[in-house]
């Protein structure tokens, strides 16, 4: 486990990971490849392996202290993964909340650095979502609606069955159409993956969106029924409902 909280470049970060031939950094944390001549590698190999052996993350051998190895393979090869990109301004961030068995992290990418703190496992969703914006649910009503009839819906009109006119779009449509028209002042996209013991990694079709707007949070919430019909659901909501979501989509994900 990690005594401290670790801030690292996500370069610097994803070399740790590389060096020590941990996996694959999660997609939330990875930074942008860029190609270096050799002796610009060699040269920044020589600083990071200064900059780990400082911040106390390797032994005198020069290897990855133990515990910090287990660590920090909860961000290449999670059993359980809350994970998404919240917007806040112009400001989005890469947030990660993952765990391999009772190891578990919550990683922040902000810009080209990585906040790592050591989270209790059974706390994932939660930690993701506080991570959101702490805005107020908006007034309304829960909405449900067929997605067909939304993508057949323009302006409060919808397309006739046999597509060659327009009808007034069903109430609940209208409804989302407004909700969705509003201006936002963030929003986001939460996602859940899950792996199992050799190493096979499902995630969810759809994840679970949020939109932020002057009313208040509203989540938008896509299902898909055994026989393919898709609903979309649109509700108010608060950083509770947005975690029991997120524990509902595991659930779905681990049976």
């Amino acid at each position: 486990m990690l005594e401290r909280p670790l801030k690292l470049h996500a370069e610097l970060l994803a070399r740790l990971v590389r060096m020590e031939n941990l996996g694959e950094l999660h997609v939330t944390l990875k930074p942008e490849a860029v190609w270096r001549p050799k002796a610009d590698q060699d040269r920044i190999e020589v600083e990071a392996r200064k900059e780990f052996m400082r911040l106390g993350l390797l032994d005198g051998r020069g290897r990855l202290d133990v515990e910090v190895a287990a660590a920090l393979a909860v961000l290449t090869r999670a059993g359980a993964e809350f994970y998404g990109w919240v917007n806040e301004g112009e400001k989005t961030r890469g947030v990660l909340s993952a765990a391999i068995g009772r190891e578990a992290l919550l990683a922040v990418r902000d810009g080209q650095e990585v906040s790592i703190t050591q989270i209790r496992p059974e706390t994932l969703p939660v930690a993701l979502v506080n991570k959101t914006a702490d805005v107020k649910p908006s007034r309304g009503e829960a909405v449900n609606v067929l997605r067909s009839e939304m993508l057949a819906s323009a302006g409060g009109r919808q397309r006739t069955a046999a597509g060659v006119g327009m009808r007034p779009a069903p109430p609940e449509v209208r409804i989302v159409q407004q909700i969705m028209a509003q201006p936002t002042t963030g929003g986001g996209e939460l996602f859940v993956a899950v792996r199992d013991r050799m190493g096979r990694r499902r995630a969810v079709q759809d994840p679970l969106r949020y939109a932020d707007t002057e009313n208040g949070r509203w989540l938008n919430y896509t299902t898909t029924s055994s026989d393919g019909e898709q609903r979309i659901l649109v509700a108010p909501a608060t950083r509770a409902d947005l975690a029991a979501r997120l524990q509902e989509m595991h659930r779905n994900l681990s049976r």
